[in-house]
């Protein structure tokens, strides 16, 4: 009997908290309850704002998901990839931090780039592939090593920094290179961070992106570097809304967070009246 006590006593409880009245049991205060309402209703509504109008897998769709631009999130369109070739250009958009490839005037695939930073900023402009590498180095910048083979600096620039006697500068790995100007700019293999510039100067690509682009370029292979959005850019109106989207997600999970933690407080009054009623019982057994 004391188990099936306690197994309704819960399911009062549950009830309560979900419908916020209940004839069955202890009922949380009006304010409480009509709090809960409010945010039940904020959130159904959050939810039906979430929805974005594109398909799942296409280029709309992912600049509408994910935090785009500032994501390290990479889209694919297998297809158009397979048709991609030397001739298939790519931009590289600084305010973005994003590097698109296009075929056939569509996005074919869409990366996250760190390019220069304030002090080292990447060069705009249209460019061809000059030069292609798997295996490059910097004979910039670097680090250098004394005649041990300690690094004694790190980040150093080989044309202001001393190197010691029987010591060397080793130049910076920049895997898949691909020059595009010969006073040193290029794309390569680097560390990313979403919408952040971080190179002195070059292109820096995921790893993954850089064999891809590797494969299909050629020496004359175009690259615009472009301060903003590119003209050809087709997926303007999906951006705009996508931000309308993200912040629909952002009020979707504020909602939730304020449900649940009204939720807790009304378990929280229905315990404590609990405890109360099973003290009232306990003080009047004690008194029969």
């Amino acid at each position: 009997m004391k188990a099936l006590s306690l197994t309704i006593s819960l399911f009062c409880l549950c009830f309560v908290v979900l419908s916020t009245t209940s004839c069955m049991g202890p009922r949380i205060s009006p304010e409480l309850a009509a709090k809960i309402d409010a945010a039940e209703k904020e959130l159904r509504e959050a939810r039906l704002l979430e929805e974005p109008p594109h398909l799942p897998g296409t280029y709309e769709h992912f600049v509408t998901h994910n935090g785009y631009p500032k994501t390290m999130s990479i889209y694919r369109d297998e297809a158009l990839l397979k048709r991609a070739n030397h001739r298939s250009p790519i931009y590289i958009c600084l305010s973005q931090q994003r590097g698109r490839l296009y075929v056939g005037g569509k996005v074919a695939a869409d990366w996250p780039v760190s390019t220069g930073v304030a002090g080292h900023p990447t060069q705009t402009g249209s460019f061809r592939v000059l030069e292609k590498k798997i295996s490059y180095a910097s004979n910039l910048y670097g680090n250098i090593k004394d005649a041990k083979g300690k690094t004694v600096r790190y980040n150093a620039t080989s044309t202001k920094h001393t190197v010691p006697e029987g010591g060397r500068f080793v130049g910076s790995p920049m895997p898949y290179w691909q020059r595009l100007t010969w006073d040193g700019l290029g794309m390569h293999v680097g560390k990313v961070r979403a919408g952040t510039p971080l190179s002195h100067g070059c292109i820096r690509t995921p790893r993954e992106m850089a064999a891809e682009l590797f494969r299909i370029t050629a020496c004359g292979t175009t690259v615009n570097v472009v301060s903003d959005l590119e003209r050809c850019y087709p997926a303007r109106d999906a951006l705009f809304n996508g931000r309308g989207y993200q912040d629909s997600v952002q009020r979707r999970m504020e909602a939730q967070e304020k449900l649940a933690k009204l939720r807790k407080e009304a378990e929280a009054e229905i315990a404590a009246q609990e405890k109360a009623r099973a003290a009232a019982e306990a003080a009047k057994r004690k008194r029969g």
